[in-house]
């Protein structure tokens, strides 16, 4: 008897229609690589820190060596101690993977590698002590970039030279973040300045991008599980941008970024380059603050109604007073920050008390500050307020808000920066209400500048435009961060509440 053919059904043949159209464009994106990083590559002069970008494959399982194991070669994973920073792991990962997968390495790669790593680790330990790059780490950070540097002109398989570009960008980051003048800065020539390092780091992000597994790994929802291709060309952006090189960023929105098939990287304007992008939203840097009501709540009450203001003012000092054990630091050698000249506590220069997540208050935290979370919920159900972004119970739905952190109170010592970056997503509006310490505080949002205004006032803007912060104000800056809904978007929250 003749078999029996089975015939696809329609849906089947479409899907596999789909796939096929899928590979298709994909190729064509990877065929183009080789001629934008060509184009893109070459170093020229820049300034910031940027967001080190970590490998999306798993970390190498592994049995854990003695400390002493560990401490003699930062190269072998030892496993997340739990009074470490989880980037010190990764690390670690990221050092195993490079030297034992797959073939191809000579022992002067290898030694390279690992004098590289070394280097790197010494400067991540110091600076998960102290929060700081001091003169010699950032001179560490400089001789390690030269035997990365080395490495980069042979050709590995391309894991390691995701690895490779990912390393190259995380020591140039940091360097980029340090003035003139700085304990770090004192460590460099003035050849070695920070335009030189951001143009380097913003390189190693585009070089990073054009990996396969970069390329590959890329977000078209606030969600989604994997988002390398879009940090890396975000990141490149905001770095060619601090660096002058308007050329340089403008060539990487337009050969870029907007030519990745799928992931929410169409960009209109290099000043507004999210980890992802959605078309057709009013856009504005600054919102007027006045036409939300829960700003007109919060100010009408520190304002207008003096007990309560009594009542908020004492719960911020009594903060103050208790910072380095109820403020969580929001530091990383990641983070967007160059530290003020002084730490007057264990919480760092950055740091935060979270309140609310989206579903559910942090009571603990909230009962540290009754008078203000009063404000921010609704009196008789206890929900947060309309307009704050909610993030769904269905893990299936939309989450717009972009993060876990929905409302927080946030801390930052006078002298400090928070450099030029852009925010998750243009889907959510940020309002900050000033509490404490705002004179001297300048607010960049587009490239147009404010101040809140006083102590009692908020500023709403959009945080998916390239946005910064410059304190030169005599005492810490407290404010009250909250996310709030973009007027021009339905949230899943509340659509699915209702």
């Amino acid at each position: 008897q003749r078999p029996v053919t089975m015939m696809p059904s329609t849906a089947s043949r479409h899907a596999w229609v789909v796939l096929l159209l899928a590979w298709w464009r994909a190729s064509l994106l990877l065929g183009r690589s080789a001629r934008l990083a060509l184009a893109l590559a070459t170093p020229v002069a820049a300034a910031t820190t940027t967001v080190p970008l970590k490998p999306l494959a798993p970390p190498l399982v592994s049995t854990t060596p003695s400390a002493a194991a560990a401490a003699a070669d930062p190269t072998a994973p030892h496993g997340h101690h739990a009074d470490e920073p989880s980037w010190l792991a990764a690390t670690r990962d990221e050092n195993a993977r490079f030297v034992r997968g797959g073939a191809g390495l000579s022992s002067e790669h290898a030694r390279l590698w690992r004098r590289a790593a070394e280097l790197f680790d010494a400067y991540q330990r110091e600076f998960a002590a102290t929060g700081r790059l001091t003169a010699p780490s950032a001179r560490r950070l400089l001789e390690a970039a030269e035997h990365l540097e080395a490495l980069a002109g042979t050709k590995f398989d391309d894991e390691r030279m995701f690895l490779l570009y990912g390393r190259l960008n995380d020591v140039y980051a940091p360097l980029a973040s340090q003035e003139s003048g700085s304990a770090a800065g004192e460590c460099c020539s003035e050849e070695e300045t920070q335009a030189t390092y951001c143009a380097k780091a913003a390189q190693w992000c585009v070089q990073r991008a054009l990996c396969p597994q970069c390329l590959n790994a890329f977000a078209t929802r606030e969600t989604s599980p994997y988002d390398c291709w879009n940090a890396a060309v975000s990141n490149a952006i905001t770095l060619y941008r601090r660096a002058g090189d308007d050329a340089r960023a403008e060539a990487t929105l337009q050969k870029l970024a907007r030519q990745h098939p799928f992931a929410a990287t169409r960009y209109e304007r290099v000043d507004q380059t999210p980890k992802v992008y959605f078309p057709g939203l009013v856009a504005r840097p600054f919102w007027d603050a006045r036409r939300f009501d829960l700003v007109r709540r919060l100010e009408d009450a520190y304002n207008t109604d003096g007990p309560r203001r009594t009542r908020i003012l004492a719960e911020i000092d009594a903060l103050a007073r208790s910072a380095s054990t109820t403020l969580t630091p929001m530091f990383s050698p990641s983070a967007p920050l160059a530290a003020g000249p002084t730490t007057a506590d264990a919480a760092g220069p950055w740091a935060e008390l979270q309140l609310y997540d989206g579903r559910r208050w942090d009571e603990a935290s909230c009962a540290l500050a009754p008078t203000l979370v009063g404000l921010m919920r609704d009196p008789a159900t206890l929900e947060p307020h309309r307009e704050i972004c909610r993030v769904p119970d269905d893990p299936l739905l939309e989450n717009t808000c972009g993060t876990a952190v929905i409302v927080t109170l946030l801390r930052l010592t006078p002298g400090s920066r928070i450099l030029p970056h852009c925010g998750t997503t243009n889907r959510r509006l940020i309002m900050q209400f000033a509490l404490r310490g705002s004179d001297g505080v300048a607010f960049t949002v587009g490239g147009e500048t404010r101040g809140y205004g006083g102590d009692g006032r908020a500023i709403v803007f959009d945080d998916s435009f390239e946005h910064a912060v410059r304190h030169d104000g005599p005492s810490d800056r407290f404010v009250l961060f909250a996310l709030l809904k973009h007027p021009g978007v339905v949230d899943s929250a509340s659509a699915e509440k209702e």
